[in-house]
């Protein structure tokens, strides 16, 4: 059976008997959409190839603990979720650490914590109008209550479904759509504060 044949739940099983040269199949399923989930939570490649690593251990070794009931997808997301936010506590922690003894270089103040991903075509102004938009993306996600950034990037950013969603977050499919609507109206408003003050200054 290749890669491409097969459900999840039946390359589970060939692990739970002992194969686990199985259990690469599903890395090469999901990886991609895990990584990117704990990329944009985040922010940083190093930290989210990491966290992804330890997501796909922490799978592996819980592996004979999934009994189906949910879709393989769905019990992976919970332990990612898990996952970015106990690193992204950790990350803040060190942060203010390093605030407290390091003095920030007034050169690398305001970085962009996506600027080492390739942008492939267009000018140097177009990619830094990029970096500056992903930015401000990411700090105004980062700055959103965990739940509300959560039904963003699960919606809006990974494309699933209301319904598995509702799964990963145990939460009635009502609750999670009346709580995207008030995430992207908070999101909204986070951003606003960038491009609203660009807009008076177009203006005045």
């Amino acid at each position: 059976m290749s890669e491409m044949e097969g459900t999840d739940w039946e390359w589970v099983q060939q692990v739970q008997n002992g194969k686990t040269d199985a259990f690469e199949t599903l890395i090469q399923r999901h990886q991609k959409r895990i990584f990117n989930l704990l990329y944009r939570w985040l922010g940083d490649i190093d930290e989210a190839a990491d966290a992804a690593q330890e997501v796909f251990l922490s799978a592996y070794r819980a592996i004979q603990e999934f009994r189906g009931d949910a879709l393989f997808s769905t019990w992976l997301y919970r332990i990612a979720i898990n996952q970015a936010i106990s690193r992204r506590k950790r990350l803040a922690v060190d942060q203010a650490r390093r605030a407290t003894f390091c003095p920030v270089d007034p050169e690398t103040e305001g970085s962009d914590p996506l600027a080492d991903l390739p942008h492939p075509g267009p000018s140097p102004a177009e990619a830094a109008e990029q970096n500056e938009t992903s930015l401000h993306v990411q700090q105004s996600l980062n700055s959103l209550k965990e739940e509300e950034a959560l039904i963003i990037l699960l919606h809006d950013f990974q494309d699933l479904p209301y319904e598995e969603i509702a799964h990963i977050l145990k939460l009635p499919v009502g609750t999670v759509k009346s709580r995207l609507h008030r995430a992207r109206l908070a999101l909204k408003a986070k951003l606003a504060r960038y491009y609203d003050v660009g807009a008076r200054a177009e203006k005045g």
